[in-house]
């Protein structure tokens, strides 16, 4: 992977962080982790049944990667846990988007902060981002499609369980 702090072919920089024994993916340096807040449960297209909250597993891995468009106006943190107690394995992506209108101010609240369950089919990509960083074309979706589809379920002019595939889709 690239200097975290030079932009990459996607024009966006990322760092890691990590928990649960494991070490930064190499060439990254650590940004300030995400988790889901307290009280909350990952909202999917596969959600469990309502009223039943999802079983709590131990926390295995957690990564977070910090993704800025080349125009400097939107920010995402991309964040993904595994979470497992030796035979079942959950993958969860937090994803948070930031946005200003002039680069010359910070960044405030987030615009949406959502926890997506991640597809079993797609444990394997979630494996190997959380190991070797997102690729440009994972990072260019990310920045891209699935933040517009995050903003619009925000918006309500999505449905939710939508944009929660657009928002997994950044991982093929």
């Amino acid at each position: 992977m690239a200097n975290p702090s030079a932009p990459n072919p996607a024009g966006t920089t990322s760092g890691a962080t990590s928990s649960g024994g494991s070490t930064p993916a190499a060439g990254t340096s650590p940004s300030p982790g995400t988790s889901p807040s307290p009280g909350t449960s990952p909202s999917a297209g596969t959600a469990p049944a309502a009223g039943i909250p999802a079983p709590a597993l131990p926390i295995a891995l957690r990564v977070s990667f910090t993704l800025n468009t080349p125009d400097g106006l939107r920010q995402i943190s991309f964040g993904l846990e595994k979470d497992t107690d030796g035979t079942k394995v959950n993958w969860t992506i937090t994803f948070t988007l930031f946005e200003r209108t002039d680069t010359s101010r910070s960044f405030g609240d987030p615009i949406v902060s959502l926890n997506v369950f991640v597809a079993s089919t797609l444990h394997a990509n979630a494996e190997t981002a959380a190991h070797n960083g997102l690729t440009p074309s994972q990072t260019a979706h990310a920045t891209g499609p699935a933040a517009n589809a995050a903003k619009a379920a925000h918006e309500g002019t999505m449905p939710l369980p939508v944009a929660n595939r657009m928002i997994q889709g950044s991982l093929n």
